[in-house]
């Protein structure tokens, strides 16, 4: 339920009536209106090649995406960042009528057609999408097919994307955020998969043979999806298929799989980074949460918006709104197959980042004994799912949701179920899920700042600590310092 906040919200009704005679106060917030998702249509051509169609005729307007499965989770060990090149690469050049189409060419094209050419990369995806009028669709597919079938992967494009990646390495570690984050997420994850962190080695040793490798093992008509949002219905849809990705022919062989990553977090209870002139110090804490197809993922999804889910969630209350000793504390979350991280991050003045991270533990502990009560959860409730409902407002956000789900692996009938699920759930469950998941020793924490600037204000914790410059940070290595992998 959206619930727009107005002047009468912030000063007294009879001021407000005061200062303009004869106006009413505004009237009470309407009651939630149920969600309505668009039918889901789901298609199959020969070659394996599956399609979701979600028609919102309202407008001429619809959004094409092909979803490519197999994101930075599959990069191979010592090549962070291999998705993301391809997906760059992707979008920098292609054979189109036998031609080709350089970077510069391509992205007049996708203009012509009143759109933006967009590639990307997550953990587990890759995609290239495109948003366009109605009678444009037939020529935005005919684009999105040469770039997925037949990239040119140029090698002075991999040059330019390899030096941007360079600058983006040296940007990240001199913001304490950046930093702290990618700790936190070695801590939390070990050196599998999802611990990893691109570096300077990582990028400078990705290939053309290797962006090609990764091409040729996740583009494939048996491990795609194309997704149809807007204005367009299912046989539209099935007759643009056919006559763009038809004749994509099927490799011999089955899709390639990937392994789950092992979950091996780090004994380091607390890494304390050192970085001299920072302006503040940045605070994760970092904790398991739930898998993708974790049945109790609805209720990890409750307790970690009572915990970060926005301003008046319990961590701002206890770091923002009674002590100042932050602007915000924002949460995230990340479900895989096997399992899940919930964080909570703040940035706040050196001296009273010990306090913050002791707030934070403080809270994680309080949810554990003192679960939610009914008001305070069904403001929770009310905001996932009014999050969850904003996600649909466009077609570009429509397809963005479908290609995420599809690559979760998670059946499309989650989507509808997923208010309901959210809104089942009690705060005996949250209590408990909290006591079981997130016992102190579960619990890793990361400060980046000027620690000589802290004074005797340095955070503690009753398990390992690891205290290094910043000069010292590896990510290239398991243990995030001269220990070899």
């Amino acid at each position: 339920m959206l619930r727009s906040v107005g002047v009468a919200a912030l000063v007294p009704a009879a001021a407000v009536r005061a200062a303009t005679p004869g106006v009413d106060a505004p009237p009470p917030p309407a009651p939630p209106r149920a969600l309505q998702l668009p039918p889901l249509h789901e298609l199959v051509l020969d070659n394996g090649l599956r399609a979701v169609v979600a028609p919102r005729p309202a407008l001429p307007l619809a959004s094409v995406a092909i979803v490519l499965r197999g994101g930075a989770e599959a990069d191979p060990p010592g090549r962070a960042g291999l998705a993301d090149a391809t997906a760059t690469l992707l979008a920098r050049g292609a054979l189109r009528g036998g031609r080709a189409v350089d970077a510069s060419a391509l992205a007049r094209q996708a203009e012509a057609l009143g759109a933006s050419l967009e590639s990307d990369s997550d953990w587990r995806s890759v995609r290239v999408a495109m948003t366009v009028s109605t009678p444009r669709l037939d020529a935005a597919l005919a684009l999105l097919a040469d770039v997925v079938r037949r990239p040119l992967f140029e090698a002075d494009e991999l040059e330019r994307w390899r030096a941007q990646a360079l600058d983006d390495v040296d940007l990240a570690l001199a913001d304490p955020a950046v930093v702290a984050a990618q700790v936190a997420r070695r801590l939390r994850w070990g050196a599998g998969a999802h611990g990893a962190v691109v570096t300077r080695a990582s990028v400078q040793r990705i290939s053309r043979d290797d962006v090609r490798a990764l091409h040729r093992r996740i583009a494939r008509p048996d491990a795609a999806l194309v997704v149809f949002a807007g204005d367009v219905d299912a046989p539209r849809a099935l007759a643009l298929l056919r006559r763009h990705l038809g004749d994509w022919r099927r490799p011999t062989g089955a899709p390639a799989t990937v392994a789950a990553s092992a979950t091996a977090p780090l004994p380091t209870r607390l890494a304390l980074v050192d970085m001299p002139g920072a302006g503040q110090s940045s605070v994760v804490l970092a904790a398991p949460w739930a898998g993708s197809a974790d049945p109790e993922l609805p209720t990890a999804q409750v307790a970690a918006a009572l915990l970060a889910g926005g301003y008046s969630s319990r961590l701002s209350q206890a770091v923002r709104i009674r002590r100042g000793l932050s602007y915000g504390v924002y949460g995230s979350t990340e479900a895989y197959a096997a399992d899940g991280w919930w964080g909570a991050a703040a940035q706040t003045h050196h001296a009273s980042a010990a306090q913050v991270l002791q707030l934070m533990r403080d809270e994680v502990e309080r949810l554990r004994h003192e679960p939610p009560d009914a008001d305070e959860l069904a403001a929770r409730q009310a905001a996932l799912v009014g999050a969850f409902a904003r996600g649909w407002e466009t077609t570009a956000g429509t397809a963005t949701l479908l290609a995420s789900h599809w690559a979760a692996g998670r059946p499309w009938s989650a989507l509808a179920e997923h208010p309901r699920r959210i809104g089942a759930v009690d705060g005996a469950q949250v209590g408990d899920f909290a006591r079981r998941r997130w016992p102190p020793d579960a619990l890793r924490a990361v400060v980046v700042g000027d620690l000589a600037a802290a004074g005797d204000a340095v955070p503690t914790a009753a398990g390992p600590v690891l205290r290094l410059p910043l000069s010292q940070v590896d990510f290239d290595r398991t243990a995030l310092t001269a220990e070899a992998p």
